[in-house]
């Protein structure tokens, strides 16, 4: 009983303070305007967590905040995934006009998201609501997973960075989105799991999330050099710089 409870603390705890430190490094790095959803996300679930070990659990209180926080956690995840297109994807004038119809999307589904979960709540009842909260989650979950397939079909085909931020905010949200979709089918449709063993996976799936997330924040950048200058022909010289000027890119972000 006591190992169990020691490893539900640790599995809580530690992404607080891999987050806590990934916020820090938002900051200290001056990516805030850069990431603003994600960092804004970061806030939240820290937000959320540091109130709830202050509430009785269980409790009605506990449960509410905890529930639509996590509604708010959803769309803002969705969110910081939206925001990592404009650095995965490369500066083509036609993607920008796709990049601005995708943000138009995104919102108008938010905002038709929100009233339907509010007019579930006038009509319907508690039980209503928490239902679509939780179908909510999980279309996030899988819009998020699909997401992490197509950056690496991306990075891949554009050969861009590995090392970006934005790839290890998608990868963070699209592995933890994958896991937890599976687990919920071994929990609600193949009856495999106990719910006690589903909250402890859950949230170690969580805090790969979190490792990714610090990995990819807290760790030293590199600076690049050019390896060479060519002498006279000025398409070399062209070529050279650019492809400079395209790793820092990919690099930075």
């Amino acid at each position: 009983m006591l190992s169990s409870r020691l490893v539900t603390d640790i599995l809580w705890i530690l992404p607080l303070a891999l987050q806590s430190a990934v916020m820090f490094a938002i900051i200290r790095r001056k990516l805030l305007r850069t990431f603003p959803l994600f960092f804004t996300y970061t806030v939240a679930v820290l937000s959320r967590e540091i109130v709830l070990m202050f509430l009785r659990n269980p409790g009605k209180l506990y449960g509410q905040v905890y529930w639509y926080g996590e509604v708010l956690n959803v769309f803002l995840s969705l969110g910081a995934i939206f925001e990592t297109l404009r650095h995965v994807l490369p500066p083509y004038p036609f993607l920008s006009v796709m990049l601005k119809a995708v943000w138009t999307l995104g919102g108008v589904t938010g905002v038709a998201a929100i009233l339907l979960l509010l007019f579930s709540r006038v009509g319907a009842g508690g039980d209503r609501v928490l239902a679509m909260i939780m179908l909510a989650e999980r279309s996030a979950r899988f819009v998020e997973a699909c997401w992490l397939i197509v950056v690496i079909a991306l990075v891949s085909y554009f050969e861009r960075g590995w090392q970006q931020y934005s790839v290890g905010i998608v990868a963070g949200f699209g592995i933890y989105s994958a896991l937890a979709l599976a687990l919920f089918e071994f929990r609600a449709h193949l009856h495999l799991l106990s719910y006690a063993t589903f909250a402890v996976l859950n949230s170690a799936a969580y805090n790969l999330a979190a490792i990714i997330w610090a990995f990819y924040f807290l760790r030293r950048r590199r600076t690049l050099q050019l390896g060479h200058l060519p002498k006279t022909n000025l398409s070399d010289w062209n070529n050279a710089v650019t492809e400079y000027f395209t790793q820092q890119w990919s690099r930075r972000y």
